[in-house]
């Protein structure tokens, strides 16, 4: 079985090429849905996390720091028990392939771990735009976000493939599932 890393900045539609991998059959791996799940706000998991780093892993607002912990995320034993659980159902299936959704794919250097790495790109501005409709942050304040992540042009040494997600729907599904296909042909 062949896995796929898929990864992309901020509003990149990254979630979008998952769910149109996922309509194609693929199974996928939602590595931020996972730890979003064990560390929302109220759980114990978060608690734990405050206690055990401090209080500077949570947001003011008592959300959990997603930047300062992501490199501990990623290098948890307990996420890379689920991420194992998973690519082994895919193989006991006889999957072709498998896509982990892992949006600090590269940061955290899981890429070195896959067969392929398919990066979504949309240009800066249309990102901005996105992210601001979405989450309610200011101009600024996905500026910031964005200028903290690695950038598209880093990233972009590591990818197989760069899916460019700024054109229409249709031309992305298009361009996603003639990937898919080829992608599954080779394995």
């Amino acid at each position: 079985m062949k896995v796929i890393g898929l990864t992309g900045g901020i509003a990149s539609g990254k979630s979008t090429i998952a769910n149109l991998l996922r309509s194609l059959g693929a199974p996928v791996f939602d590595a931020d849905a996972e730890s979003r799940a064990l560390v929302a706000k109220g759980r114990a998991a978060l608690n734990e996390i405050a206690l055990t780093f401090g209080i500077e892993y949570l947001t003011d607002g008592g959300e959990l720091n997603r930047p300062k912990m992501a490199e501990l995320v990623f290098h948890d034993k307990e996420a890379l028990k689920k991420l194992e659980s998973f690519l082994a159902e895919c193989r006991s299936k006889n999957l072709p392939a498998a896509v982990l959704d892992v949006p600090l794919l590269i940061e955290c250097g899981w890429y070195k771990d896959v067969d392929a790495v398919w990066l979504v790109a949309v240009d800066s501005e249309t990102q901005i735009e996105r992210a601001m409709a979405r989450s309610n942050m200011t101009r600024e304040e996905v500026k910031a976000r964005i200028a903290a992540q690695m950038t598209l042009e880093e990233k972009k040494a590591y990818a197989s493939l760069v899916i460019d997600n700024s054109g229409t729907f249709a031309e992305t599904e298009k361009a996603v599932a003639a990937a898919w296909k080829n992608f599954t042909a080779e394995a």
